[in-house]
């Protein structure tokens, strides 16, 4: 468990398995290999989780390793993507998975409506213009994108909301996280429903999507709460 407790160690190993993903998935793209290095991925990313948490929330652990675990369903549905059924439940996976992560995010700190004008804007500008440009092609999968466009900005906005709550490089590293994630989906989208291998997509897909998830983890496991009322920093958020 050596390696999972070092981060530099654990980084090196995670990357390197992404790296012999993204060849595999180019050069053979073979179901047994990428069944191996694909969850993989996750699988150390929740072994990472449960080893270096310092989560006082029963509920806010519970969330994150169902977060992780429904990703990792997702990723060995979406190897067999060109089967529709698992492809939608792979599809239905992932919307789960960021439900739980917005679940995660969530805080009890009081916030001004005005404040969020901004996030809210991009978030509606975005589903508008993914949805314009896939329209066409989207036959009977247009309330399933919607609902999944739809959840990727809500986990965007709660993602936002941490500020108030956590110390400045969690929230930037976790942040920068899910804006990976929105761009890996925005390609996925586009790939599906508009044009094939747009945006060099068997590798950017991957590689956002891996380096989301890193991100999005490391930054959970270093979060320090902020307790407005001593304006100190706490290890993490008290039990709820």
């Amino acid at each position: 468990m050596f390696i999972f407790k070092n981060k530099r160690i654990f980084s090196v190993l995670y990357f390197s398995i992404l790296l012999l993903d993204i060849i595999l998935k180019l050069n053979i793209d073979t179901i047994s290999f990428r069944l191996i290095t694909k969850p993989f991925l996750m699988i150390s990313l929740l072994v990472y989780y449960i080893i270096n948490h310092k989560e006082k929330s029963k509920n806010k652990f519970l969330f994150m390793i169902i977060a992780l675990s429904l990703f990792l369903v997702g990723d060995i549905l979406f190897i067999f993507k060109n089967i529709s059924v698992l492809f939608t439940l792979g599809m239905f996976s992932f919307v789960l998975g960021k439900l739980f992560f917005a679940f995660k995010f969530s805080n009890q700190n009081d916030f001004k409506l005005i404040k969020l004008f901004p996030i809210l804007s991009f978030c509606f500008i975005y589903i508008l213009i993914i949805l314009n440009i896939v329209y066409d092609k989207l036959e009977g999968y247009f309330f399933p994108v919607l609902f999944y466009l739809f959840v990727a900005m809500l986990v965007l906005q709660f993602a936002y909301l941490r500020k108030s709550e956590v110390d400045r490089k969690s929230y930037l590293i976790v942040g920068l996280g899910v804006l990976f994630s929105v761009f890996s989906d925005s390609i996925s989208v586009l790939h599906v429903f508009y044009s094939e291998g747009i945006f060099y997509e068997k590798v950017t897909v991957i590689l956002l999507y891996g380096i989301s998830q890193y991100l999005i983890v490391t930054g959970i496991v270093s979060e320090k709460i902020i307790k407005k009322n001593k304006n100190l920093y706490e290890d993490n958020i008290l039990e709820i």
